[in-house]
């Protein structure tokens, strides 16, 4: 299974994007991706993935994939990412959990971290 790590504003590794589950290095998972869609484990939607970026729900920049581009926005360079605990399973993924459309707005960064994207 592939493993992409998720950086934050700053260039830190805070998830790793797993087949579609999202984990944390302690490999903890932490959310779902249902097509390009963010769900936490409480099936809440708390944003997109979307070519390589993740968004929050209004669509602001919260974090990205390395080699990820944002015409208009300057990606940190990534740290080099901690070496990820053994996951824990994951739950089952829920059947009823939508992709939803992400809306389209200007390059810009979320006030929100990307460590609090799926708490």
């Amino acid at each position: 299974m592939d493993e992409v790590p998720i950086y934050g504003r700053h260039g830190k590794a805070v998830y790793r994007l797993c087949g579609n589950v999202f984990y944390d290095f302690l490999g903890k998972p932490r959310g779902f991706l249902v097509g390009k869609t963010i769900y936490d484990l409480k099936r809440q939607h708390r944003g997109f993935y979307v070519r390589m970026v993740v968004r929050d729900r209004m669509g602001k920049v919260v974090g990205y994939a390395e080699d990820a581009r944002v015409e208009g926005l300057q990606l940190p360079f990534v740290d080099i990412p901690p070496v990820p605990y053994r996951n824990l399973p994951a739950p089952e993924l829920p059947t009823d959990l939508a992709d939803l459309e992400c809306p389209a707005l200007p390059p810009l960064w979320s006030v929100m971290r990307l460590e609090n994207l799926l708490v």
